[in-house]
C-alpha cells in the first residue's frame, strides 16, 4: 500500500514557483531597469528645477536693472510678508542698508547699467573701488537680521547678487576675519 499521509501540495509548489515563472522576467528586468530610470527622473527634475531658479534669477535682474522705486516697494512688502513679527521700521531700516551696502561695494543697480538687453554691463566708475568699512559697519548693525537683509540685497538692492558671495568677495582676509569674531561675540555664525 502506498502511504498517503500528506498528500496536500504545498504551498511552494501551488504559488510561489508558479508565480516566479509566470512574472520572474519582469521582475528581474524590473530590479535591472528601475535605479537607471529612477536616476533619470531624479536627474530631469534637478535640471527643471535649476533652469527654473536661473530663469527667475534672469527675471529678477532685468526687473532691478530698471530701478523702479515701485517694483522695488512691492518686493519689499513681499518680503515682509514673509515676516510678520518684524515691524515695518525694522525692514526700512534693513531695506536702507541692502542699498548701502550695494552702494559701498559697487554692486548697486543705479552704478551698474547695461547695454543689448542685459549683455554688456556699463560701470560707473564710482563703483570701480569698495567701501568695505561703510558695509562691515552696516553688516554690524543687522546681526539677528541677516537673512531678511541677505534676501533683501538679493531681490532689490542688486541684479540678484548673492550677498554671502559679495562679501566674500570684496571683504580681505582680516576684515573677513574681524566680522567673524564680531559675530560669534554676539553669539552669532558669521557666514
Amino acid at each position: 500500500m502506498r502511504n498517503t499521509r500528506n498528500n496536500k501540495p504545498s504551498f511552494l509548489n501551488t504559488a510561489i514557483i508558479p508565480f516566479f515563472k509566470k512574472y520572474g522576467i519582469f521582475l528581474i528586468v524590473l530590479f535591472l531597469v528601475f535605479p537607471y530610470a529612477y536616476k533619470y527622473l531624479k536627474r530631469t527634475i534637478a535640471s527643471v528645477r535649476d533652469t527654473n531658479l536661473e530663469a527667475e534669477k534672469i527675471e529678477n535682474a532685468n526687473q532691478n536693472a530698471k530701478a523702479d522705486p515701485v517694483l522695488t516697494k512691492q518686493k519689499v512688502q513681499d518680503i515682509k510678508k514673509k515676516y510678520p513679527t518684524i515691524n515695518q521700521k525694522t525692514i526700512d531700516a534693513i531695506t536702507a542698508s541692502a542699498f548701502k551696502i550695494a552702494k559701498a561695494f559697487g554692486t548697486n543697480v543705479d552704478d551698474n547699467h547695461v547695454l543689448l538687453g542685459g549683455s554688456i554691463d556699463l560701470y560707473n566708475i564710482s563703483a570701480w573701488t569698495e567701501d568695505e568699512k561703510t558695509a562691515m559697519s552696516v553688516l554690524k548693525k543687522h546681526i539677528g537680521t541677516f537673512p531678511i537683509l541677505e534676501e533683501i540685497y538679493y531681490k532689490t538692492a542688486t541684479k540678484s547678487k548673492n550677498l554671502r558671495n559679495d562679501i566674500l568677495k570684496y571683504l580681505s582676509k582680516s576684515q573677513y576675519d574681524e566680522m567673524a569674531r564680531f559675530y560669534k561675540s554676539k553669539g552669532y555664525n558669521w557666514l
